[in-house]
């Protein structure tokens, strides 16, 4: 499924889709009165849609009927249109252009842009309140229980492994002294504040750095491995995590919906299997980079930029064994007078086999923000697959105060 472009794009051919497309699909010739979406090229990102300012645009689906002979015109177009820069000999059915065109036809695989749903209940959010509220004690349990209940969770703000281990880890370090200096009293009668007493509270902080340590050992050493650092439990928490995992799974149904038939994630794609996610747009904007917020203050310019959070499940997941978080991608920013451009790529080896095969995985993307007054710097921070940049209107970033408040927020994409 693609986008048509229709009557109202006659003789007015505003560029503006053109600008904001991210795979350059949107073509026209000399002598042509308007322009034309190759629907081989097209993703369906929806991002020429509401940039166009004549409302033009459709999905081929939602033509409106008195224009559904754009349909056939758009098509009719690219049976003789070349690509500028495509050389001679290489229109339709010639050697080059016909191999091109299979390979393309080759990398196409279906779309499956999915996030888990939440049902229509109030249990969700009652569930997600309680594991908020409960992340210090969660965190003593197995790391696959947390690498469950974060994927259920969705969201960083309510739950996340590394931060829920870290609290459960900090407070080991008051409750395992206390623990050890209770067990001497009781078992030795050991009293506070002598050697003996001291040797107790000092043993129980040495288990509770050398089991923290432990826990994130995957971070702590620098390995090759390609697999998602994983929390480990407590000591105490293997016992709970015997029971609270399959409790995990027998709760699921309440917490994210199983579908009973494939749907079609949106927009335009194919029939899919599996779990089916909610805001399935939005994470696809964010493989193209088309998830971010201009904001602005008295002194300052705030961008954030949405990294995507969850690999698509195509069968190219299936294939290559790809894991269901999506890896951070490397960034680099760059401000140059006006002008500040974020460059971002996916560079993790797991995916070097299919980035660019498939609209699913795009090598990455840039963005160019046109930052207005005298810039020297900026800013960047990255946490939780959410980019910040701060940007001030004129002088040095290190001059702005800490504290500011924000006027009003655009979000594009």
């Amino acid at each position: 499924m693609a986008y048509v472009i229709c009557e109202p794009c006659v003789d007015v051919m505003d560029t503006a889709c053109v600008d904001v497309c991210p795979v350059d699909c949107i073509h026209t010739t000399e002598g042509e009165k308007q322009l034309y979406i190759n629907p081989a090229e097209c993703i369906d990102c929806a991002a020429c849609e509401p940039a166009c300012p004549v409302d033009a645009i459709f999905m081929i689906d939602d033509v409106p009927e008195e224009w559904t002979s754009y349909n056939e015109i758009n098509s009719k177009f690219f049976e003789t249109f070349v690509k500028p820069g495509a050389g001679e000999g290489t229109g339709q059915g010639g050697t080059a252009q016909g191999e091109e065109d299979e390979a393309f036809r080759a990398s196409e695989v279906e779309e499956f842009v999915q996030m888990l749903e939440a049902p229509k209940s109030s249990i969700r959010g009652f569930f997600r309140m309680h594991v908020m509220f409960s992340q210090p004690w969660l965190g003593a349990l197995s790391a696959r229980f947390k690498s469950d209940l974060e994927e259920l969770a969705s969201d960083a703000k309510v739950f996340s492994a590394s931060v829920s281990t870290g609290i459960n880890s900090l407070i080991n370090l008051a409750v395992y002294p206390l623990a050890f200096f209770m067990i001497g009293a009781a078992v030795w009668g050991v009293d506070l504040f002598t050697s003996r007493g001291n040797l107790f509270i000092l043993l129980g902080v040495a288990l509770a750095i050398g089991e923290g340590m432990f826990r994130f050992k995957d971070v702590l050493v620098a390995t090759e491995s390609e697999e998602e650092p994983r929390y480990g439990a407590a000591w105490y928490g293997w016992l709970p995590s015997f029971i609270a995992t399959p409790l995990l799974s027998w709760l699921r149904p309440v917490i994210a919906v199983e579908p009973d038939a494939p749907r079609s994630s949106l927009p335009g794609a194919v029939l899919a299997d599996g779990h089916i996610y909610a805001e399935d747009t939005r994470e696809r904007y964010r493989r193209y980079g088309m998830m971010h917020r201009f904001k602005t203050t008295a002194d300052r310019y705030i961008i954030e930029v949405e990294f995507p959070r969850w690999v698509p499940d195509s069968e190219y997941k299936k294939e290559h064994n790809l894991p269901d978080l999506m890896p951070d991608y490397a960034y680099q920013v760059h401000l140059e007078g006006n002008i500040l451009t974020i460059e971002a790529k996916l560079e993790d080896p797991r995916f070097t086999d299919v980035l660019g095969r498939a609209s699913s995985f795009p090598n990455g993307f840039t963005n160019t923000f046109h930052i207005e007054g005298n810039p020297e710097n900026f800013r960047d921070s990255y946490r939780d697959k959410l980019l910040e940049i701060i940007v001030p209107k004129s002088g040095k970033v290190e001059d702005l105060p800490t504290e500011h408040e924000v006027h009003y927020a655009k979000l594009k994409g």
